[in-house]
């Protein structure tokens, strides 16, 4: 779901790149009327202009269903993802002390508390919290993350699934997660890699909103990930697939199984090293122990 599709009326703002801030980059793709740029210094894709945080925090109070079908509709969705990060997790941590970003009704901290883990989140959505309370009756703290207040070194993993993409500085979110996670704890993040997909089909003149323009502000790639956990002070970093997602909508459904089966079978036959372009990854980076 976009701004566009909810008629809201929002203020838009020009930045620098919000990984270097060494330029307000160069058109590269355009949505209706809006605009993804490059950084002609280090290449990052980011929506410019974007909407100011105001409009946004208005906004995602509004992002998520509401109807019980809708909800359950978005577990099924993301169950096949949730499952292999917890099971990612567990096989690198076994259990400990994890805050889920962006947990949105809460079924991945659901799984992880069932795993034996002491789940919390952190929401900006109020209505997403309340299902998370008084259904799952998980622990939630209101967001973003960098208000929330957590003390240093406190939890065994971190993780946000198809959060960054979203955040207006993503290096502070980063920083953030790095401060609050123990040495040695683990972050697992999920993000779209929409790009390669985007120049493809403008190669062939096929129109598209697959940015989702502008909900989303930026797009990472594997590469531009790595660079900024290693700016953030993360270590060694495994990249991998983690599943695929079930959208209810047949047509998405078919896709999402069909790349998705494919870009992890091409995963696991070259040796976990190739990454297929354009669709959904996940990477797991880890904060270093103190020598």
């Amino acid at each position: 779901m976009g701004l566009q599709e909810l008629n809201m009326d929002f203020e838009m703002e020009e930045i620098d790149c919000p990984i270097c801030k060494g330029s307000r980059g160069n058109r590269f793709h355009l949505e209706g009327s809006f605009q993804m740029v490059r950084c002609p210094s280090c290449q990052f894709i980011f929506l410019n202009p974007r909407p100011t945080l105001v409009s946004l925090l208005r906004f995602y109070q509004e992002y998520l269903p509401e109807e019980g079908s809708s909800i359950e509709l978005w577990e099924r969705t993301m169950r096949p993802v949730f499952y292999r990060a917890a099971n990612l997790l567990e096989q690198h941590r076994g259990t400990g002390r994890v805050l889920d970003v962006g947990t949105g009704f809460g079924f991945f901290l659901a799984e992880m508390r069932k795993r034996g883990w002491e789940a919390a989140g952190v929401e900006i959505s109020q209505k997403a919290m309340v299902y998370a309370r008084d259904v799952l009756g998980l622990t939630l703290l209101s967001g973003p993350l960098e208000k929330a207040d957590l003390p240093d070194n406190h939890f065994d993993a971190v993780t946000a699934f198809y959060v960054i993409e979203h955040l207006s500085d993503p290096m502070d979110f980063l920083g953030e997660c790095h401060r609050i996670l123990k040495p040695g704890g683990f972050l697992l993040m999920r993000y779209p890699h929409t790009t390669p997909i985007k120049n493809f089909l403008h190669f062939f003149g096929i129109k598209n909103r697959l940015y989702d323009l502008p909900a989303h502000l930026s797009d990472f790639s594997p590469k531009t990930i790595q660079e900024c956990l290693k700016r953030s002070g993360f270590g060694k970093c495994e990249h991998l697939i983690g599943g695929y997602t079930l959208p209810g909508d047949l047509g998405k459904r078919t896709s999402s199984v069909l790349f998705g089966g494919l870009a992890e079978a091409l995963f696991r036959l070259s040796g976990k090293k190739l990454l297929f372009p354009g669709v959904s990854k996940t990477v797991l980076a880890v904060k270093e122990k103190r020598m």
